[in-house]
């Protein structure tokens, strides 16, 4: 157990107003903003269930993308939207995820040193990644497309296209699958990254059906489950907590 994990988690909590990066971000709300009037163009498009495309190939639904540019400027808008209208971060928010990664890394211990190099991918403002750090793995760290302002967890990266070294990476997680422009080469490229004994580790939502900046759904959870196991031949761990499906896998397979 982390001192400075469940401390942290207290003072998160319980300090009106928010405590740590959680304040400043909330200090960002923009008190003149309307989203209809201020939103992007692109959301004009990608909004709500609009924006998908009719056709489904093997159980998946893919956003009806004009170019990889016009994905990326959407997924950007979800960390601008949710500062500027002040929602997402509440004291009972940040405690939520704050013990639900404590949930998903609690068991690293057990398999891979303090001084592993892990990446979270979509991290955002990185509380994933500032929970691996409370548990002492100081090299964790975050890519996102749109890591927001004064973010010492989350550098800005594409998780489709990751500026690592071929099997470089310890430990990688995400639980962003259903923002992925492309799955067969969201999974390649973490198997390319994980080291032959590293492990992946992938948050689903349960029954994803796609929402406002989802990129992909599918049918079912089996769908995305056979994807991985064509990029990962060993399967560690499956388990589902509440509204959410974790699964760990290593062994990747490079092509």
């Amino acid at each position: 157990m982390s001192l400075k994990y469940w401390l942290k988690t207290k003072l998160y909590q319980f300090t009106p107003g928010g405590w740590g990066y959680y304040r400043y971000l909330r200090s960002l709300k923009k008190e003149d903003y309307e989203h209809e009037r201020d939103k992007h163009e692109v959301r004009r498009k990608h909004y709500g269930e609009e924006g998908w495309k009719d056709e489904k190939s093997e159980g998946l639904t893919y956003r009806s993308y004009d170019s990889y540019e016009e994905y990326v400027t959407h997924q950007v808008q979800k960390f601008d939207e949710i500062l500027k209208m002040g929602v997402g971060y509440t004291n009972d928010v940040v405690g939520l995820y704050r013990k639900r990664f404590f949930r998903r890394f609690r068991h690293l211990p057990g398999l891979v040193s303090k001084q592993a190099k892990i990446l979270c991918a979509g991290a955002r403002q990185g509380t994933e990644v500032e929970v691996l750090q409370d548990l002492g793995f100081q090299n964790a760290y975050g890519i996102d497309l749109n890591p927001g302002p004064k973010n010492k967890w989350v550098v800005e990266g594409d998780f489709m296209n990751i500026e690592a070294k071929d099997a470089s990476i310890d430990v990688f997680y995400t639980n962003a699958v259903d923002h992925a422009f492309e799955l067969e080469k969201f999974f390649a490229e973490h198997a390319r990254v994980l080291k032959d004994d590293g492990y992946a580790i992938y948050d689903i939502g349960v029954d994803a059906k796609g929402g406002i900046f989802e990129a992909v759904s599918w049918d079912s959870d089996s769908v995305i489950f056979q994807m991985m196991l064509k990029h990962f031949r060993r399967v560690v761990k499956v388990e589902t907590d509440d509204d959410w499906q974790w699964i760990m896998l290593t062994d990747p397979i490079r092509s």
